[in-house]
C-alpha cells in the first residue's frame, strides 16, 4: 500500500515538472516586443509575404514567407540557441510559426501579439526597403 502511494505521488510529480519546464511561446505586447528587439541579441523574422514585408516591416527583419512550400524546412535551420521574435500582420501565423519551433526544441521564442497591425497602431516605426 505504501509503496503504490508512494509510486503515485512519484508519478504525479515527474508530470507536473515535465509540464513545468516545456517551453511556452512568450507573447509580448508592441512595446514589450520593441523592448526586446533592441537588445540585438537574437533573430527578427517577419513571417508575412514579400508584397507585405515591402510595404513595410520592422527595421533589420528577416523574411520567410509563412505560405511559401518550403516554410518549415528553411524556419528550422534557424540556430536553437538565439532568441527568436516572430511577427505577422495579426499575431496569427506568427503565432502558428512559434509553435513549430516550440514543436521543434526551440526555446526562446517570443511573439508580437496582436502583429504588425498593432505596432503600427501605437506609432512604432517601420521601414521600406528600396526596390
Amino acid at each position: 500500500m505504501i509503496k503504490n502511494l508512494f509510486f503515485a505521488a512519484a508519478t504525479v510529480f515527474v508530470v507536473f515538472s515535465s509540464k513545468a519546464q516545456q517551453a511556452t511561446i512568450k507573447n509580448l505586447n508592441s512595446a514589450e516586443f520593441k523592448s526586446a528587439i533592441t537588445k540585438k541579441d537574437g533573430i527578427l523574422l517577419d513571417v508575412r509575404t514579400l508584397y507585405e514585408f515591402e510595404d513595410g516591416h520592422i527595421k533589420d527583419a528577416g523574411q520567410l514567407n509563412y505560405y511559401s512550400f518550403n516554410f518549415k524546412e528553411n524556419l528550422l535551420t534557424l540556430p536553437k540557441d538565439k532568441p527568436i521574435y516572430v511577427y505577422c500582420r495579426t499575431g496569427y501565423r506568427s503565432g502558428k510559426t512559434a509553435e513549430i519551433l516550440l514543436a521543434n526544441g526551440y526555446k526562446n521564442v517570443y511573439n508580437l501579439q496582436y502583429g504588425l497591425k498593432d505596432w503600427e497602431l501605437k506609432g512604432l516605426p517601420t521601414v521600406k526597403d528600396s526596390k
